[in-house]
This record gives C-alpha cells, structure tokens and sequence, in this order.
C-alpha cells in the first residue's frame, strides 16, 4: 500500500481526488495571483510609496509561474503514485506565496495612508478567501497559505500604537480563526463527498460482479439443461424409431399392450423434453411473433379434442364454450400458451374440471382457462411464473411437470407483447386470462386446410442420412426403408461426400451435432457444394443451447427436434420432396444463410 510521508494528508486514495478537485483551478488561481500583485504594487507606486515593492511584485511572479508550469514534474499528479508527493510540493509553494503576500503586509501596510493600507488589506482578504475555496479539499494547501499571509498583518496592528486600531487588533485574529474553520469545514464536507463517491462506485462494481455472476449461473443452467436435454434426446429419438418399426411388425397380443405401454412413456419423455426445448427456444431468442387474423373456435375445439380424455382419465369435466371471436396474433404462440395452461389446470385440479371460453373485453379478447383446483395464494401470484417453481411439489414429482409451463406463458406473451392475468381462490380453483387484440370477422383467414387422407409415400426416394450415432443410423435406415425409400446412413461429413460417387440422393437428413467438431450445416455445405446444387434438407438436434438452436436455425435448412414424432417426419419429407421443383440455381454462393429454405406451413414450426 502506498503511504504518504507528511502524516497531516490523507490517505493516497482520498489524497489523489483532493489533489484532482485542486488541480482544476489552480491554473486560474496562480493567474490571479500574480494580477493582484501586480494590482498592489501599481497602487502602492502610484501612493508615492517605495519603488521597491516592484520587486515583491516580480518575485510573486516567478513563484506562480513556478507552481504553475512546475505541476510538469507530476505527471501523473492526481494519481494515488504521485498525489502526495504533488500534494507536498503545493503546501511548500503556498506557504512560499502566504509568505510573500504576509511579507508584503509587514513592509507597505501604512497606517498613515487609509486608502494605500485598505487596497492592501481587501487583496490580502481577497487572497485568503481564494484560498479558503481553492486549496480547501486538502486542509494542510489552505492552512500553509493562511498563517503566513495573515498573522504578520496581524504583527502590524499589534505594534500599533494608535488605540483607533484596537478593533482590527482584536479583528484579524478572529478573521484567521474564521477562516480555518470554514477551510476545516470544507475539509471535511469534500472528504465525506469524496467517500461516498468511492462507496458508490464500489457499490457499482460490486453490482457489475453480481450481475456476472448471475450471468454466469444463468450460462451454466442453460448449458447444463442443453447438455442433459440433448443426452437424453438421442437414446429417446433412436427408441422413437425402434419403437414405430417394431409396431409394423406382427405382434401377439400381450407384446402390442407392452408396445402401447413403450410408447406412452416414450411420449410423457419427449413431451417432458420438449417443454425444456420451449423453455430453451425462449431463453436462445430464436422464437419470432408472427401475427395474423385467425379464428379461435377451430384452435380451442383441437385443444378439447387433444385434452379431454386426459381429464377423463381424471374423472374431470372438460367443457368448452363456442367463440365467434377472430383474434389478430400468432397462433401457434397463441396455442402453445393455451397448452401450457390447460395441462396445468389438469395437473392441479383432482375434482370438478375446467371451462374453456373466450370474452370480449372492451377492444381485446380475453381466452379463459377455469378450473377448480387447488387454487394459488395471493403471495404466490407472480412466483409461479418462475421458471422450476411449483406448488404443493416439494418431492419434485415428474408426473406434476417440470415447473416451467408458467414461465414458458410469461415468455410467449412478452414475445407477443400481450399479457395474462391470474384470478384464484385457495381451495376453489383459479382463472388464467390471455388477453389478445380482436380482429375483425371479415380478415379472418381461411383455416388450416385438412391433411388428405392417408399418409404421403416415399417409395423409391433417395435419402442420405448423416448421424454419428450408430443406434440413431440403423433406427432411421429401417424406418425410412418401411416407408419404402432408398436411404443410405454415414457417420461423418467426409463419409458423406465420399458416397455421393454412386448414391445422388434427393434429400439429406443431417444431425446438427457430429463428431470432431464438425456439424450438420458444415455436411451439407459439403454435400451441395459436391453435387453442385442445394437439396431439400432437414437438420435433426437434441440441443437445445441458445447459441446452437441460433446457428441451427441460421442453416436454412428445415430443423426438427429429438425425439421426432415420426409422423411429422413423413410428412416433412415428403412435402420437402415435393417442393423440390421450388429450387433455385445458384443458391451456393456465399455463406450458408443462402441454404434453401422451406417456409412453414401453418401446422409446422421450423424454428
């Protein structure tokens, strides 16, 4: 630690801004030191006075100068290294120059002229006031010029015999006692304000530390749940195909119940997974508002359909209430907060059931979930809304969710910019509103046109997959076979663009991730630029890290999420196949964002 030899300053930290409070005016204050000499010995001249106080003149001078154009030596002056040795050196050129102006008191103030003796007595007050303004934030500055300037005035009117001067003699002691304890005032006053502005700036960077580190445990847990998300994804997606490839097999009927039983749990997994995938989707800012004119009933009649035998396997009673209402928002946003509140109405009600309606409130649309649960206590209205927080679940059981529905909700509505709100009676049950802008009837847009019937045929397509997962290729080559496709499976990029001697395919299905740091993105940059033209493609990830799901998304090709739903991998295909025809030459120059890219139909989500 630096430590300053004169014991009367302080410490170098508080030293180092006084003499930075200083150093501001103190140009000005030597200027205006040597104007009021040079004012002094005009008058004195002037008075018939001695010539010699041209001298004093000249010497006050050089002084300033000196302290002015000396502050070189300091270059560093108001740093906490040199602020005491700056410090010391001004104290000694201040007394100097108290000296010089208490000097110049001793020799020309002469009783006999009133007029000469009061110009010298109001530069000399003038001065001191300065002083007391100027050097004052270090105390030792302001009181070497004080004494020195006033107490040999003070020695003039003592040696005075004229008894008219009795008043100054009591005066000018009481004038100097003045004005050091202003200086010890003004002290004290600019070293509190200078503490408190360090605290202030510690309390600064003691926020910046904690901002990272919450910024740091929040990079971790997102890490932490891509890592798990994606571990985890990979054996469920490889069982996900396994599991469709044995149903085309002939099963007894005990191994069909036990295939049931396969599959249900395999989709309470990915239905788990996939809620940390919104959850991450948000978090990563990969999720965009669309809004558009559509009508509710179609949208809350499906959500009856889907969620209805959950709540009769509950013995609850699901009810909807018909709308006319055409809301102007996104609605697959719009579903998915629906979703989100409906299995939570669910989940937390074990009698009665649940309405679902919509009102018309004022110019918005307000879509209500009631039930008659449990209910939510007031202190906990905005709590639930974190993401893992859940009531009455202390043993953390994964039949209750994860404890990110409500987050998930409070996310998608500040992604929308509309809002929900919570009604709840403990032991009654609770009411979310979601709350959107209506549109007229006449800009609805016409619904989501039914799927034909049955399911598309791959027969005879040529499809390349590229996975480093052994179990993930052999799954995906049997199902793709099933749908009677021509599918050929490589490990890597370079095993990719090796067989494209004597396999064109017509479609590539990438995992993001491969190994030796390479990614699906880079296989197909490789694939397209070996073939010479862009192909329909489809990205396959179980990760769900902001910055990947960002660079997958950035691919163009069309992204699907671990475990796929195999149905919707069908269909994926076979519109990318027929579509293909929509494929522009010339779409590899440049970087991967010039990829092909399918926009989504309006059961599809590519992000």
């Amino acid at each position: 630690m630096i430590r300053c030899p004169w014991p009367r300053f302080d410490e170098p930290r508080l030293l180092a801004a006084q003499m930075a409070l200083i150093d501001q005016s103190f140009g000005m204050a030597m200027l205006g030191c040597s104007m009021a000499a040079l004012l002094l010995a005009m008058s004195i001249v002037l008075s018939g006075g001695s010539h010699a106080v041209g001298g004093w003149a000249a010497a006050m001078a050089v002084a300033c100068g000196i302290g002015h154009y000396g502050r070189r030596l300091f270059p560093a002056r108001t740093s906490e290294e040199q602020a005491c040795g700056y410090a010391t050196a001004l104290t000694l050129l201040l007394t100097v120059l108290g000296g010089l102006w208490g000097l110049a008191g001793w020799l020309y103030l002469d009783l006999r002229f009133p007029p000469s003796a009061v110009c010298l007595l109001s530069l000399i007050a003038g001065m001191s006031s300065a002083a007391l303004s100027i050097f004052s934030p270090c105390l030792p500055l302001a009181v070497g010029f004080l004494l020195p300037a006033i107490l040999p005035v003070w020695g003039v009117f003592l040696v005075s015999d004229n008894p008219h001067y009795l008043p100054l003699q009591l005066g000018v002691p009481l004038y100097l006692l003045a004005l050091l304890v202003f200086a010890y005032n003004y002290w004290r006053g600019a070293r509190r304000s200078i503490q408190l502005r360090f605290e202030n700036i510690e309390l600064v960077a003691q926020l910046h530390r904690q901002t990272e580190l919450a910024e740091e445990a929040n990079r971790a847990k997102s890490v932490f749940l891509a890592s798990a998300s994606h571990d985890l994804r990979q054996p469920l997606h490889a069982l996900g195909l396994f599991v469709v490839s044995l149903g085309r097999t002939t099963l007894s009927e005990k191994q069909r119940e036990l295939l049931d039983h396969i599959e249900a749990s395999s989709a309470a997994a990915r239905e788990m997974l996939n809620t940390l995938l919104d959850f991450s989707k948000l978090e990563a800012g990969v999720i965009e508002a669309r809004p558009r004119p559509f009508r509710l009933q179609p949208m809350l009649r499906k959500l009856e359909n889907e969620f209805a035998p959950q709540a009769d396997g509950k013995a609850l009673i699901y009810r909807t209430r018909d709308t006319t209402g055409v809301a102007n928002a996104d609605p697959g946003l719009v579903e998915l907060i629906l979703r989100n509140l409906i299995a939570n109405a669910i989940r937390y009600t074990s009698e009665g059931g649940l309405l679902v309606g919509c009102r018309l409130r004022g110019s918005e649309l307000a879509i209500e979930v009631w039930d008659t649960g449990a209910g939510i206590p007031a202190s906990q209205h905005r709590e639930i809304f974190r993401e893992f927080h859940q009531l009455g679940n202390p043993e953390r059981d994964r039949r209750k969710g994860l404890g990110l529905g409500l987050a998930i909700v409070d996310g998608l509505t500040r992604t929308m910019g509309v809002r929900v709100e919570l009604a709840s009676v403990p032991a009654r049950g609770s009411v979310f509103r979601l709350f959107l802008p209506q549109a007229g009837t006449e800009q609805a847009v016409a619904e989501t046109v039914p799927a034909a019937s049955g399911l598309p045929s791959l027969q005879g397509r040529r499809i390349l997959v590229v996975d480093d997962d052994p179990a993930v290729r052999t799954a995906m080559t049997g199902l793709l076979a099933g749908w009677g496709s021509q599918c050929l499976a490589v490990e890597s990029v370079q095993e990719a663009v090796d067989c494209l001697d004597g396999f064109t395919p017509e479609l590539v299905i990438a995992d993001y991730r491969l190994r030796g740091q390479q990614t699906g993105q880079q296989a197909l940059e490789a694939i397209f630029t070996r073939l010479g033209q862009p192909l329909p493609a489809v990205i396959l990830t179980g990760d769900t890290a902001p910055d990947r799901l960002r660079d997958a998304r950035a691919s163009g090709a069309f992204l699907l999420h671990k475990p796929v739903d195999t149905d919707v991998l069908l269909l994926t295909l076979a519109r990318l196949l027929e579509r293909r025809q929509g494929l522009r030459p010339g779409m590899l120059e440049g970087s991967s964002a010039h990829f092909w890219y399918l926009p989504a139909a309006k059961d599809e989500n590519p992000a």
